[in-house]
Order: structure tokens, then C-alpha cells, then sequence
């Protein structure tokens, strides 16, 4: 990006030299005397104030578009000077190549359309105006060539001017993409991670809270089963924070074996029947590690918002893709925030899988979680 805005700059420090040449080259041929030496000279100033004005505008903020008074005094000026050069010397066609430049700073950030009508009025006005300027000056020489020059530095001029400019926009309308991508790829990030830990310390708090309650209720009836229990809410809480550590490092895995496991595991303390239908195994681990954090998240939700009497796991694999889908029993009436963080951020983690979840409550007090990705590999 430095590179490219100083090419830029070098750039426009030629097109200002090429205004800088123009007298030089018009003194060398013979600057027309009094009265329209003066005037040429003043224009010219004129011209060039314009000209490096406009420029630090643009430099400032690219594609801007010129402000209204630069579009009637900047004209004028470069219309003004070239007649004048047409009509006081031989070599006054050379003034319409500031004409040009004045011209692209005029059409700078304007639209094609624009653009072109700008172009074509400004040509034809020179070459008009320019032929009946030119005629006393030169004798027998027909004003039509030395008019014809003129039109031609303008018609063509303008984009030495605007062509660098646009180039140097370009380039930096790149680089801001690429820190608008760079700053949702981090935004993005922070949400992957914002959903990981909802997903492992929404699980796990759900658990250590069933458990205690669990274990309380049990202090008396059954000591050896509570303590079995907190023992379970420590072994939880550990794990928690080992995955926790794990999504620092980038190196957690969630694995849909384990995962099912864990799930018949707790159900079963809560007297949940759990089913199991297809085998883990015909899923292939890429699939597994998806499907693992789905079983997860859907534990922590029937944990959470149902009291389930029977949990049914289906696990397909056909056609091409793999299917999980988890049905409870026991939903619980809930708020209108009562299910939405974690599925959606299940959601968005089955989107950047390229897979689909669809859930929500059945007729029959159930609640279904349907988790599909194309493929089982």
C-alpha cells in the first residue's frame, strides 16, 4: 500500500511537471506579446493553483468529487487559456495540455456517464471556439489544424490525470477490504469462541447444578450415592476446565462416541432412558466431531428445559451424508429467550460445516433436534 500511494504520488508530481514544461516549451517558440502575454501568464498561475489544489483534495480523499464552484471556475480557466494561447502565438495549441490536466481534475470521482459528456463538451468547445480564435493569428495556416491540436490535448490529456488517480483509489479500496475481511475474520473468531465456551461451561454448570441438587436430596437417604455424585460434579467441573484450557490452545475435540457416553451417563442418574439408534462408528470423524458438540448442546437443553422421561438418539448415515437427531420427551413451557443462544449458535457451527439444524417442539410434547451434514466422511 505504501508502494502504491507512492507511485501515486510520483505520478502526479509528472503530471504536474508536464504543466510546468508547457511554458517553457511556449517561451521557447515565441510568448506572444502585449496585451495577451499577461493574460496568458495570469491564466496559467491560475490554472496551476487549481490544478495542485485539486490534487492535495484528492490525495486527502480519494474519488471525492470536485466541489460545485471548482466545476465553473476550473473550466472556465483552462478554456480561457487555451483560446487565449490559440490567439496570441503559433505554439499557443500547447496550452490546451493544462486544459486536459484541468479536465481531469474536473471529472475526477464523477461517473462514466458524467464523465463522457464532460469530455465530449469540452472538446468540442475548443475545437469550436478554437478555429475562430485561431484564424488572424496564423495567416494562410488553417485555424482548423492548430484548433484540431488543441481539442486533441484535451480529448486526451485528462486521463494521465485521472487514470493515476483512479489506479491509486483502486488500490487502496483494496487494502480497506482486505482490513474490513481482516476485522470480520477476527469479529467471526470472537463469536466461534463466545459459542465454544457457552457450549462447554453451559453443559457443564447444567450437569455440576443437577448433581448437586441430586446429591443433596440423597445426603440423607443415601450417603455412598451422594458422595458417588459430588465425586461425578468434580470429575465435570475438571473436565470443564481442561477444555476450557483446550480452546485456548486451539486443540479441543469433541467426538460423538464420547459424547454419547457422557449422555447416558447422566441421563441415566437422572432416570432418563436413553435409545440409541445406528452405530457412531459408520460416521467418520470429521462428521463425529460435529455431531459430538450437537449431542452436547441437546444434553444441555434436555437438562435444561424439559423434566424427560425417554430421550431417543437416531445416528443415519446414507445418501451421501449423515444425519443426528435427538427426541425428548418433557418440555418444560419456556420464555421467548428460553431456547435461542446455544441453537443459534449451534446453528452458525453447523453453517460453517456446511451442514443444516432444524429443531423445535413436536405436537406431542416432545422436542426434536435434527442435525444433517453432507457427508459421513
Amino acid at each position: 500500500m505504501r508502494a502504491a500511494r507512492r507511485f501515486g504520488r510520483i505520478g502526479l508530481l509528472l503530471t504536474t511537471g508536464w504543466m510546468l514544461i508547457v511554458p517553457a516549451a511556449v517561451f521557447w517558440n515565441g510568448w506572444p506579446g502585449l496585451p495577451l502575454g499577461p493574460v496568458v501568464g495570469a491564466l496559467y498561475l491560475a490554472a496551476l493553483g487549481l490544478h495542485l489544489w485539486r490534487i492535495r483534495e484528492l490525495v486527502r480523499s480519494l474519488g471525492r468529487p470536485a466541489p460545485r464552484w471548482f466545476l465553473f471556475v476550473a473550466p472556465a480557466a483552462g478554456l480561457a487559456l487555451t483560446l487565449v494561447g490559440l490567439a496570441g502565438s503559433p505554439s499557443g495549441f500547447l496550452w490546451a495540455i493544462i486544459s486536459g490536466v484541468l479536465l481531469g481534475d474536473v471529472v475526477g470521482g464523477m461517473s462514466a456517464r458524467r464523465t463522457a459528456i464532460w469530455v465530449v463538451a469540452a472538446t468540442l468547445a475548443v475545437a469550436g471556439l478554437g478555429i475562430a480564435v485561431a484564424g488572424p493569428a496564423y495567416g494562410a495556416t488553417p485555424s482548423a489544424v492548430f484548433a484540431g491540436f488543441a481539442a486533441a490535448y484535451v480529448a486526451l490529456m485528462w486521463t494521465v490525470d485521472v487514470e493515476r488517480l483512479w489506479w491509486l483509489k483502486a488500490v487502496t479500496d483494496l487494502d480497506d477490504s482486505r482490513r474490513t475481511a481482516a476485522e470480520l475474520a477476527t469479529a467471526r473468531e470472537r463469536l466461534r469462541l463466545a459459542d465454544d465456551l457457552h457450549d462447554i461451561l453451559g453443559h457443564a454448570l447444567e450437569v455440576v447444578a443437577f448433581k448437586s441438587e441430586l446429591a443433596a436430596r440423597l445426603h440423607a437417604a443415601d450417603p455412598d450415592r451422594a458422595v458417588a455424585e459430588m465425586e461425578e460434579v468434580q470429575r465435570v467441573a475438571r473436565q470443564s476446565l481442561r477444555d476450557v484450557r483446550a480452546l485456548v490452545h486451539d486443540t479441543r475435540t469433541t467426538d460423538l462416541v464420547t459424547e454419547l457416553a457422557g449422555a447416558r451417563a447422566v441421563l441415566g442418574s437422572a432416570g432418563v432412558r436413553l435409545e440409541v439408534h445406528g452405530d457412531p462408528a459408520a460416521v467418520g470423524p470429521a462428521a463425529r466431531t460435529v455431531f459430538g458438540r450437537v449431542l452436547r448442546e441437546a444434553m444441555t437443553n434436555v437438562l435444561r428445559h424439559a423434566q424427560p422421561s425417554r430421550c431417543t438418539v437416531v445416528i443415519e448415515v446414507a445418501a451421501g451424508r449423515a444425519r443426528l437427531q435427538v427426541v425428548n420427551d418433557g418440555v418444560l413451557l419456556t420464555g421467548p429467550d428460553g431456547l435461542g443462544t446455544g441453537l443459534a449458535a449451534l446453528g452458525r457451527y453447523l453453517d460453517d460445516h456446511a451442514g443444516r439444524l432444524d429443531a423445535g417442539p413436536g405436537p406431542d410434547g416432545t422436542f426434536r433436534l435434527d442435525a444433517v451434514l453432507p457427508g459421513a466422511r
